[in-house]
C-alpha cells in the first residue's frame, strides 16, 4: 500500500512531509514514461527515495568497513 511506502520514506532523514512531497514530485516527473499509470510511477519514486536514503545511512567509512584481523 502507498501509505506503507510513504511511511518508509518518512523514516529516513526526510522527516519533513513537505520536503518529501517536493522530492517525490521531482522524481515522478523524471521517471514517468508514456503509457504507464502515474500511480505506479509515484509508488516507484517513493520506493526509490526510501531505498536511497536508507542506503546512504548504511555507508561506512573505509577504515570501518575492513574486517578486523583475528589475533592468533
Amino acid at each position: 500500500m502507498r501509505s506503507d511506502i510513504v511511511f518508509d520514506a518518512l523514516q529516513t532523514k526526510n522527516q519533513n512531509r513537505f520536503a518529501l512531497c517536493h522530492q517525490a514530485f521531482k522524481a515522478i516527473r523524471l521517471l514517468h514514461k508514456n503509457k504507464t499509470r502515474i500511480e505506479d510511477t509515484a509508488n516507484d519514486a517513493l520506493v526509490r527515495l526510501a531505498a536511497t536514503e536508507r542506503q546512504e545511512g548504511l555507508i561506512e567509512p573505509e577504515d570501518m568497513a575492513a574486517p578486523a584481523q583475528p589475533s592468533s
